[in-house]
């Protein structure tokens, strides 16, 4: 009986030890010529569905990076942490110069036991381990922005614009993000309402004050970060008056980038085209 106690509680130590710390776990590190990615960094509690983030690091980085957090799009209902070929780019430019780049996983929606808070609160707790694990991540806390891309520039908006989180992030970048969720429906797209209304699941008019709440343009006349926004003038499915009517709302803090006849995803633009501003802006903030 001794013996199977004694082997219970190794195995409890073992557990708690292996869980507890589940940061520190040694994950598969892929070497490029100039950079260093560390995959599946789990940064959850146990009472939660793990979600983890990739890191992306320069073999000469320093202990302690300015470091950008991205966002990935999808509807809220599709995409992974798997950078697509535009924020590769940005990331393996920006990673030479001297960043630390995060790509970030969270809550995707599902037809049971979801809830549009989730996603929020997933990117809130990953920009709160990042920032409470600083030093074992490489990451200089006095210099982190947030980015994100479509769903995932809502997100960025929409979490960095809350005080609690102000007071974590330097900047926040997004790229033809959902601003205001009450006038979605006016898309010409009717996918967008779509969307949306699958996100929230419900309306607009039997939800009113949830999709003001959700909604980044509530909050941005508060914000004591800058907005840099890219937003192509021919999207269909998020419209350019969206970012125009966010930015309006906060011109000195808000920079829109408007980009010709860039579609929804700048699909219709050369990478270069569709990164280059980005790009020029987070290496400038490394100036500061």
């Amino acid at each position: 009986m001794k013996k199977i106690i004694l082997a219970l509680v190794i195995f409890v130590i073992v557990f708690v030890g292996f869980n507890g710390f589940h940061h520190k776990h040694k994950k598969k590190v892929i070497v490029s010529k100039d950079i260093l990615v560390q995959r599946d960094v789990r940064y959850t509690n146990l009472a939660q569905v793990p979600q983890t983030f990739d890191i992306y690091r320069s073999k000469k980085s320093h202990s302690k990076s300015p470091t950008l957090i991205f966002i990935h799009g999808g509807s809220w209902r599709y995409g992974s942490k798997a950078l697509n070929k535009r924020w590769k780019t940005i990331f393996n430019e920006i990673v030479k110069d001297g960043y630390t780049a995060i790509s970030i996983d969270y809550t995707l929606y599902s037809k049971e036991n979801y809830s549009y808070n989730f996603p929020v609160r997933d990117v809130k707790t990953a920009i709160d381990f990042i920032y409470k694990n600083s030093t074992e991540l490489g990451v200089d806390r006095n210099q982190i922005g947030l980015a994100g891309a479509s769903a995932g520039g809502h997100l960025a908006l929409l979490t960095g614009l809350q005080p609690d989180i102000q007071n974590k992030i330097n900047y926040i970048v997004a790229w033809y993000p959902i601003s205001d969720l009450t006038t979605m429906n006016q898309s010409p797209s009717s996918r967008s309402s779509e969307i949306v209304e699958k996100y929230m699941n419900s309306t607009v008019d039997l939800m009113t004050d949830e999709y003001n709440r959700m909604s980044p343009v509530q909050y941005v006349e508060k914000t004591k970060v800058p907005i840099f926004i890219v937003h192509g003038t021919g999207d269909k499915l998020v419209p350019f008056s969206q970012s125009e009517s966010f930015a309006k709302k906060n011109p000195k803090m808000v920079t829109l980038i408007a980009l010709k006849n860039g579609n929804h995803g700048f699909t219709n633009l050369s990478i270069q085209k569709s990164t280059n501003d980005t790009i020029n802006y987070l290496k400038a903030r490394l100036k500061k």
